[in-house]
């Protein structure tokens, strides 16, 4: 039995490292009151894609109220609850599921910290509304005691080494030397095609979002709780910090998947489950990268760590609002018969083709 540094409450240790096959609603029944530091998690959208069962957008919230009320009663009172949320539409429509998650969290007793914007700059195109570009994370805490570690995620400074020019602290810095706090809106990558995470999941978390989360939310030997593990990069983010996890996943193909990415090894085969995984054991070993495989590869040999082009979330932001303001300049001169901006470092050209589908660079 483990015992959390916080409270009293025990864990069974053959519960915690753990991602079980079976429904979350099983697991959360396992655990006693007051135990669970940090849940976070992405519950199914419910929006008819190929591993989801749609049902209507009633019986779903409700389902979705009974598991929330499972997690506040597990939840320490120095805890959190991340959860992250997509849409629901229905002929044509378009329900933004967090306006629907808020009030059931409220009602339950959680206290509302943020909602955080999550910006893709990829998506599925619309023809007759805009293209969607975010989803929400919902953080919310169970009291006004909750855990918040600013300094484990500062980020830098717009003006990092400005200074006043007047007044008795002319010449001090204006701003903390560490970095500032990270704003509510955030633009780590999404998991698709090319993104060295990519497993066989459709839909699963980017590790640098999730370390965020941990990081601020939790300490070092803290107990994090995914109801809805998926491949498990809750699991994998919490190893990497010192945290423990434990976690639910219907899916066997998932788990495996899981549990090789956190123990870093492959299927027996050669086959890893990502090319993050397998740059990662090559790195601890020094083997021959083209002996192996990962899951999803379609190139014929995988490349090492340093041949990645990995960049930061203000990287991403920065090259977003260019992108943003060039839009909104070229609409204003289209609709004002005005000149063009200048499109050169905004609009990709087509390189050559073949087969009639163009390829940029």
């Amino acid at each position: 039995m483990k015992t959390t540094s916080k409270t009293s409450i025990v864990i069974p240790e053959k519960m915690l490292n753990k991602i079980e096959n079976i429904d979350c609603f099983d697991l959360l029944k396992k655990l006693p009151n007051n135990c669970i530091d940090l849940i976070v998690s992405s519950p199914p959208y419910n929006i008819g894609k190929a591993y989801e069962t749609r049902a209507c957008l009633k019986n779903y919230l409700e389902l979705q109220r009974k598991v929330l009320v499972e997690c506040y009663r597990v939840l320490k009172n120095s805890g959190s609850i991340f959860w992250q949320v997509g849409s629901y539409t229905v002929d044509g429509t378009l329900i933004p599921l967090d306006i629907k998650f808020f009030p059931i969290l409220e009602d339950i007793g959680m206290l509302p910290r943020n909602r955080i914007i999550w910006i893709r700059q990829h998506g599925l195109h619309a023809t007759r509304k805009f293209s969607g570009r975010h989803e929400t994370i919902l953080w919310f805490t169970k009291t006004d005691d909750y855990k918040f570690n600013l300094d484990s995620i500062r980020v830098p400074q717009k003006w990092q080494n400005k200074t006043s020019y007047r007044g008795n602290n002319t010449g001090e810095l204006t701003c903390n030397p560490d970095g500032k706090n990270p704003s509510d809106i955030w633009l780590f990558r999404n998991v698709k095609h090319n993104h060295e995470e990519q497993t066989i999941h459709p839909a699963q978390f980017p590790e640098d979002l999730i370390t965020r989360i941990i990081l601020a939310a939790t300490d070092e030997n803290d107990i994090v709780l995914d109801p809805y593990m998926g491949v498990g990069t809750v699991a994998v983010v919490a190893k990497e910090f010192n945290r423990y996890y434990l976690g639910a996943e219907l899916e066997k193909k998932y788990i495996d998947v899981a549990e090789r990415r956190i123990e870093i090894k492959h299927d027996g085969k050669g086959s890893f489950p990502n090319l993050k995984t397998l740059r990662k054991y090559i790195d601890m070993t020094g083997d021959d990268i083209s002996k192996y495989r990962f899951d999803v590869q379609v190139g014929t040999k995988a490349t090492t760590s340093d041949k990645s082009k990995i960049f930061s979330e203000e990287h991403h932001l920065s090259e977003l609002l260019k992108r943003l303001e060039f839009e909104e300049n070229t609409a204003t001169a289209r609709a004002r018969n005005e000149p063009l901006p200048d499109d050169s470092a905004m609009v990709k050209k087509p390189t050559k083709k073949i087969n009639n589908y163009d390829l940029f660079k």
